[in-house]
């Protein structure tokens, strides 16, 4: 079944066919909380498994949230299996908690891989936790492991770029005293 429209008045029924039909999320795999998805349009195709989002689209699961220009959503037995994002720059955010800092990604395209929860940002991409930062052409993100890989574009001599601060504390562990030494 394919539908069209323009003005959000079929956008809630379609967001409730996706919410129901779909128990994976590419923001948080681990998380079971609802997933909200605004656009200005969009197309949905049960038969095939792909859902469209255009415009000013807007992807949210608790604390974290996906912002693009243009949102696909591919799904096999109707389970997420693959997100893709373009914008201008895409933008992405995950965040545990409210008291944890958020990591921000930013991208001409940010795919995400549901099998390997691994997010691509390419195109310009930017990926920022705490004051750390790497930029690249390309830079892979595994959600689970919070492990960063970055490349640049050999093609035209750019180059990864890392700016890390070694002596800042990681906020999610707690900073202790140290003991004197006993007598």
């Amino acid at each position: 079944m394919n539908w069209t429209h323009t003005n959000n008045c079929l956008l809630p029924l379609a967001l409730a066919c996706l919410l129901f039909s779909v128990t994976a999320f590419a923001i948080d795999p681990r998380s079971n909380q609802a997933i909200q998805i605004e656009s200005d349009e969009a197309l949905l195709d049960d038969a095939e498994g792909i859902s469209s989002y255009n415009g000013n689209v807007i992807v949210s699961q608790g604390l974290s949230k996906l912002e693009a220009d243009r949102l696909l959503v591919s799904a096999e037995d109707r389970r997420i299996s693959r997100i893709e994002a373009w914008g201008s720059p895409a933008h992405f955010v995950q965040q545990d908690n409210a008291a944890a800092p958020a990591t921000h990604g930013y991208a001409q395209s940010i795919v995400f891989e549901a099998k390997d929860s691994l997010l691509i940002f390419t195109g310009q991409a930017r990926l920022l936790q705490s004051e750390n930062s790497f930029a690249g052409e390309r830079i892979e993100y595994d959600i689970l492991k919070r492990a960063i890989r970055a490349q640049g574009d050999e093609s035209v001599g750019s180059r990864v770029k890392i700016q890390y601060h070694p002596n800042q504390p990681d906020p999610e562990t707690p900073i202790t005293q140290p003991t004197s030494p006993a007598p």
